[in-house]
């Protein structure tokens, strides 16, 4: 969780797509007619509109990711959502439709030709759309409706709470957002370009100081475990004093006995890490979560550099705990040593 709050979408970095949002603030709405404009800046390829309506279905516990969208652009902008050319022309052609991507779908049972109701926006109106498309890849968690149904719905205020725009390269982000919030400066509303990525990152900040949260909790939990293991080992090597002195008597020498002690303190703790990532990997796979919150979106996958990062604490963690007991086992006098009972 401390991986995916840091960065939230996995190699969103590297995805030619970047938004456009009021620099003022997350809640502050743009002009809708941005757009051509932010169109007409070298290395824009497409660009689309989208509100964030926040509106629940049939219980507030129904909360999801809809927004409204211009259907003639958004799939040239995400185009890594794919839809059926049918179903693409039905979302076009109807004022009140809608798409919603495979894992809205199967988390409600919903089907093509189902009414879905929006209730509880901030917009002040329900809306009634209906399901004409499913679409595959992309964020396929979200729900898209008609931008000009919401608008006239809402009164006509002809905002836009934020802009998605494709790049032609990845490389060229830094500029095409430079130039975009050049273009609307000393505007009366100035804009923010930034990747995916910094636009969930500044979501998830909206929480709070979660992520500092789970790392005092995780160091906690890691001292913890740490004092539990350092115990257990200590009283195992203790134990074993007299083993380690028919060693010494045979011939092994003290570093070898040390070596011997910590590896095997290595090899428990390694294994019960690589368990409990294990599951962990497991568990998060099978819930397959997205959301840290209503608006907070972070990829919660279990990722590489969580694993090593696991694997590291558990060898340190084995280090600690078996390398003293482990010294003094090896360097008591043998004698000593051949009467201890522990």
């Amino acid at each position: 969780i401390y991986t995916a709050l840091g960065k939230p979408l996995e190699g969103g970095e590297k995805m030619p797509l970047l938004l456009v949002r009021r620099a003022t603030s997350i809640n502050d709405s743009l002009p809708a007619g941005y757009e051509p404009r932010i169109k007409s800046v070298p290395g824009v390829v497409a660009v689309t509109k989208a509100t964030w309506f926040a509106g629940y279905w049939q219980d507030p516990a129904n909360t999801f990711a809809n927004l409204a969208v211009d259907p003639e652009s958004v799939f040239d902008v995400q185009n890594g959502a794919r839809i059926s050319p049918e179903q693409l022309a039905a979302f076009k052609s109807e004022r009140t439709a809608a798409v919603a991507g495979r894992r809205l779908v199967e988390k409600f049972g919903w089907k093509i030709g189902d009414r879905i109701t929006l209730l509880g926006s901030f917009w002040g109106v329900v809306l009634d759309v209906k399901l004409v498309g499913v679409f595959e890849g992309g964020p396929d968690d979200q729900f898209w409706f008609h931008w000009e149904y919401m608008n006239e719905a809402a009164g006509r205020p002809n905002a836009a709470g934020l802009y998605w725009v494709r790049i032609d390269q990845p490389q060229n982000a830094t500029q095409v957002a430079g130039a975009i919030d050049r273009m609307f400066r000393n505007s009366a509303a100035e804009t923010k370009t930034e990747s995916v990525n910094q636009f969930l990152l500044n979501l998830i900040s909206l929480l709070g100081s979660v992520r500092r949260a789970i790392l005092m909790i995780g160091a906690a939990v890691a001292f913890a475990i740490l004092l539990v293991v350092a115990n257990t080992v200590a009283m195992s090597i203790r134990e074993r004093i007299s083993e380690a002195a028919v060693m010494r008597s045979l011939g092994f020498r003290s570093g070898q006995i040390v070596s011997l002690f910590v590896s095997e303190s290595v090899f428990l703790t390694l294994t019960g890490a690589l368990t409990g990532v294990a599951v962990a990997k497991i568990l998060y796979d099978a819930l397959g979560m997205t959301h840290i919150g209503p608006f907070a979106v972070a990829d919660l996958r279990l990722r590489p550099e969580t694993l090593v990062l696991c694997c590291g604490l558990a060898v340190l963690i084995a280090l600690l705990a078996a390398g003293w007991p482990a010294y003094r086992a090896a360097r008591t006098n043998i004698a000593k040593a051949l009467r201890y009972t522990g």
